[in-house]
């Protein structure tokens, strides 16, 4: 054994040197994806002699990590406790880092012979290279692929007396999630872990995709023999036919892009729809039935066992329900979603939200936060809990420390016997909602940041610390920045609660005023849906919706209530809406015929020139006007009533 640590021990210093001497290194010294870190780690300006490794790190630090790492650690620490079982423990640490290289988990090194180990693989040290240079897991999460790192191969000294294997996890999505890691003393030239490390990887990613809420799950491979084995593709399909996730061999099979970034469909990746595909595999069952794909192979795929029995297709819209009631705006979310920016970033908030990234939404009165709220949570991963909504404006400020965290018997004069849970606790295991937090008290805004970082709670005239898992929604019609500017909202709560933010716009600003009145109508007058009249819909489209969708929601309800013959007229809407003047005023000002007093036009006018110009342009087609401005139909509508051109428009 000595002599051959000794050979690869010269080689390994031999490569080092002609790295010192800016000389080529053969690969017969060092692998190259070594050479490559090594190159990296250099730029970075590390030291072979630093030490960084050693650091402490604060109890505060640790709190962090684990609430900001919580996904990935509820998929990673079963099948990391499964590996370390399986291995002889008294050689090995193992360890789970998050994609930006800090260890989120390690197990082992009780024993003395590995504490040093054990040391440089404590939750919450970085191993990324610009941190601690060439490693295993450093050097996969750049490479993107398992790496081994013996020895003096590591870059900085203090960890010459590692021999570390790391694989890089990735997510459903095709992102980077992280690396497991295992680590020994340097004392032997192979090392046997690297497939056990890889098939845990595997069953992480695969634990990922089951977990996608409202997906069915297919099971696929080149081999039948092997679909239904861990070793098979794994892909989530949406209840609309979009491809939610796979693992990395389903990915590869299929060659997808990245998920679901790609908005890809199921439709787009096998050579039949998706519901004939999908009687097809459940007249199968469980035997893995032979499909081509669109990249002209052909698979062995069946529905996983886990997959739900019922059929699977599109939702329907369903006929509106009590506010109160749980899921009450599940069935409104297609509303939001025809706007293809806004739907963009709803995707988004529903991945972040997936891996418990706190959700900011920003929007007017009536424009569907609550809604967006109560559709991230039914999609989220506490689904099956409640999901708890309080508006922080509405509740007296004496009154809403007791409704968010609750009392204790006898906390105060009038208490309720036995105390009472705030609307955390009732929200365990689900979702709180704070609506309007832009007008939180103050004092009130510390300690729910103490609660949000601690996860933790106290009620009012109680001692005992009540453990809290919920994930926790934010909205508000205010500019919070600029609150935390004039100092009304604590700027630690402001990044706490701000992971990422979505902007609903406002009625009168969407570029879908069509599809959403479609929609909504077919909602509140199903099952018989009255039809629109041309002049009807035109006073949909002028009105500014000070409401917005609440406003719109109402119209159209009074709207089916009064239709006659199966249409809804002008008359059958509110007065507000019918009594905009329809004739053209006094002529609006045209090339310089109105300044302002130094001789020069106004803006407003240079603007109304603009619009008269690109209308006549189009001979008065507003679709193609708006498109050329670069605005929406219904701001287009706005702009030509303002300035007194609604006549044309009407024309």
């Amino acid at each position: 054994m000595e002599p051959v640590r000794t050979d690869f021990d010269s080689k390994v210093l031999h490569a080092r040197q002609l790295l010192r001497e800016g000389r080529d290194i053969p690969p017969s010294l060092v692998a190259e994806e070594v050479q490559r870190s090594w190159s990296r780690s250099l730029k970075h300006g590390l030291r072979e002699h630093d030490r960084v490794l050693f650091n402490p790190v604060s109890a505060a630090q640790l709190r962090r990590l684990d609430d900001t790492h919580r996904v990935l650690l509820d998929h990673a620490a079963p099948e990391l406790q499964r590996l370390f079982a399986a291995l002889d423990n008294a050689h090995w640490v193992i360890a789970c880092l998050e994609a930006r290289g800090t260890v989120v988990k390690a197990l082992g090194g009780q024993s003395a012979a590995l504490r040093d180990i054990a040391t440089a693989l404590r939750p919450g040290l970085n191993l990324s290279e610009n941190v601690a240079g060439t490693s295993a897991p450093g050097c996969a999460l750049e490479e993107r692929r398992p790496v081994i790192v013996r020895g003096s191969e590591h870059f900085l000294e203090e960890i010459h007396m590692c021999a570390c294997v790391a694989v890089p996890i990735f997510d459903p999505a095709g992102d980077l999630a992280g690396v497991l890691n295992a680590s020994r003393h340097h004392h032997a030239p192979s090392i046997g872990i690297l497939e056990p490390l890889a098939l845990t990887a595997r069953a992480i990613e695969n634990r990922m995709v089951n977990a996608l809420p409202d997906a069915l799950h297919l099971r696929l491979h080149y081999s039948a023999e092997l679909v239904g084995t861990p070793m098979c593709g794994l892909l989530a399909i949406s209840r609309d036919g979009r491809l939610l996730g796979a693992n990395p061999l389903a990915r590869q099979l299929l060659e997808l892009d990245m998920l679901p970034g790609t908005a890809q469909c199921a439709q787009t990746v096998f050579q039949c729809g998706l519901g004939p595909l999908l009687d097809m595999l459940r007249k199968h069952g469980r035997t893995p039935t032979p499909l081509h794909c669109h990249n002209g192979v052909r698979l062995h795929v069946c529905l996983a066992d886990d997959a739900h029995p019922r059929p699977f297709t599109a939702p329907v819209p369903r006929p509106a329900v009590a506010a109160g009631a749980p899921h009450a705006a599940r069935a409104s979310t297609p509303s939001m979603l025809a706007d293809s920016k806004l739907s963009l970033r709803i995707h988004q908030a529903e991945r972040a939200f997936a891996r418990n990234i706190p959700v900011l939404i920003n929007g007017e009165t009536g424009t569907g936060k609550e809604v967006l709220a109560r559709h991230l949570h039914d999609g989220g991963p506490r689904a099956s809990g409640p999901f708890v909504a309080i508006n922080c404006s509405a509740i007296p400020s004496g009154l809403i420390e007791s409704e968010l965290f609750g009392y204790d018997d006898g906390a105060f004069t009038g208490a309720r016997r036995g105390g009472m849970a705030g609307r955390f606790e009732q929200a365990n295991g689900g979702t709180l909602f704070l609506d309007e937090i832009g007008d939180m008290p103050l004092e009130l805004q510390a300690r729910l940041l103490r609660v949000l970082q601690e996860r933790t709670l106290t009620r009012l005239g109680s001692t005992r610390s009540i453990a809290l898992d919920c994930s926790v929604i934010c909205a508000t019609h205010r500019d919070l920045a600029q609150r935390v500017a004039s100092g009304e909202f604590r700027e630690d709560l402001y990044y706490r609660v701000n992971g990422l933010r979505v902007t609903l716009p406002a009625l009168r600003e969407r570029s879908d005023l069509d599809a959403l009145i479609d929609h909504l109508l077919a909602r509140e007058a199903a099952p018989a849906t009255p039809a629109l009249t041309a002049a009807a819909r035109d006073c949909l489209h002028r009105h500014d919706w000070p409401g917005n969708i609440r406003e719109l929601q109402q119209v159209l309800r009074l709207g089916a209530a009064l239709a006659e013959a199966g249409c809804i007229d002008v008359g059958h809407l509110p007065p507000e809406l019918t009594d905009a003047p329809l004739s053209l005023p006094a002529e609006a000002p045209r090339d310089g015929q109105a300044q302002c007093a130094d001789g020069k036009a106004t803006l407003q006018q240079a603007e109304a020139e603009a619009v008269r110009a690109a209308f006549l342009r189009h001979d008065g087609n507003v679709s193609a006007t708006a498109r050329t401005l670069g605005i929406a139909r219904a701001t287009l509508y706005r702009k030509l009533r303002s300035y007194g051109l609604l006549a044309d428009a009407e024309a």
